[in-house]
Parts: structure tokens; C-alpha cells; sequence
């Protein structure tokens, strides 16, 4: 954008002394040369060979990066790998409290995050289970085999008492505790449907 003439003096000579001033003070000339926004060399004609002139672009430092060029990061050994994480000490209160068990039961100004609440996407797209008021916590509850059976036949599954031995068995094996939920009931019965259909 070209600059006229008066804007150029007033970028150039920066602040002068008042015109009410009738002497003004020693060094008021140098101080205004400090005070300039741009010095003469800085406005540069618009095109070659125009009378109209225009300040000069300015270039950042990091317009001419050295061949030496390094980051903060680099010269911290920032990269991956070399130094674990387990290295840096951790300050502050992590979100999910999962350094303390939840309590039995929570009070109602308790608004702390234990691992056990669901996240924005389980807001927006709960599941079948938690519509019909059965929770993750229910479907991972350690059960006795009595009432895995009476869910079992309640939800309309027909199982022989041997076949539910089985069954058991097999779940019970993929705990290291032993322990039997209805998860783990659940993705035996998977397992044995896939492996009869696939037999057919």
C-alpha cells in the first residue's frame, strides 16, 4: 500500500517538538530520529522506477533458519523412547480417580469420577443394556452358579444341566480367580454357537 508524503515524514522523523515550542529543548532533533517508527533506508519505492513509495517487508528471524537449527524439545531429548514416562513426576489430581476404590455408597455432593461412569459417547448412544436399567457393573458382577442359572432361564435360555456344567466350566477358566459373571457366561455361549455353526 503506498504511503504519501506527510505519512512518510511522520514514520521517518518520528515526534518532534511542539510548534508552540519557540525553543526547544538540546537534543530534541536526536531524540526524534530515535523515536522514528522506520528509519529513511526502510521505505522503498512501490514498484521500480515509481515515485510512490511504501514501507518494506519485514522478515522474521525465522525466515532465514541456520543449518543448525534446533528445537527446545530436541535438546531435551524429547523424542520418543528415550526417556519413559515413568522418568517424569506426575503432579496434580488425575480425572479418573483409579489410585482410590470407589465407596459402597456415594454421597450426593461426591462428584468425583472413580473409573465407573460412563463417557460423553455412552451419553449420546447408550446401550441396549443400560436402557433397560442394567448397568456395566451388573454384567461384570462376580454371581454364584445358582443365580447365573436363574438369569439364564429367565432370559429365555434353555440349557440342559449338563450342557450348563459345561458351560460353567469353560467360564470359569477364563478367570484367573475362578470368578463367574455374566459376561464371561455370555461369550462362552458365543463361542459355542460360532463353533456350531461353523461345523455345519
Amino acid at each position: 500500500m503506498p504511503i504519501q508524503e506527510y505519512e512518510e515524514k511522520i514514520i521517518t522523523q518520528g515526534k518532534r517538538a511542539s510548534p508552540t515550542d519557540l525553543i526547544p529543548p538540546e537534543g530534541a532533533e536526536a531524540k526524534a530520529d530515535a523515536d522514528a517508527v522506520l528509519r529513511q533506508e526502510d521505505i522503498v519505492p512501490l514498484e521500480p522506477g515509481s515515485s510512490q513509495k511504501t514501507p518494506r517487508t519485514l522478515s522474521r528471524p525465522t525466515d532465514r533458519v541456520s543449518s543448525d537449527y534446533r528445537t527446545t524439545s530436541s535438546q531435551y531429548n524429547a523424542v520418543f523412547g528415550c526417556i519413559p514416562q515413568s522418568c517424569y513426576p506426575l503432579y496434580g489430581v488425575p480425572t479418573i480417580r483409579a489410585d482410590i476404590p470407589a465407596p459402597r455408597f456415594r454421597r450426593i455432593s461426591d462428584n468425583t469420577n472413580y473409573g465407573d461412569q460412563g463417557d460423553a459417547y455412552n451419553l449420546l448412544y447408550p446401550t441396549i443394556y443400560s436402557n433397560k436399567g442394567v448397568y456395566e457393573r451388573d454384567i461384570f458382577k462376580t454371581r454364584s452358579k445358582e443365580e447365573i442359572a436363574r438369569i439364564l432361564r429367565n432370559i429365555g435360555v434353555q440349557l440342559s444341566d449338563e450342557s450348563f456344567d459345561e458351560v460353567w466350566r469353560q467360564a470359569s477358566l477364563k478367570d484367573h480367580r475362578g470368578e463367574v459373571c455374566v459376561e464371561s457366561i455370555r461369550n462362552v455361549l458365543d463361542e459355542m454357537q460360532a463353533s456350531y455353526i461353523k461345523s455345519r
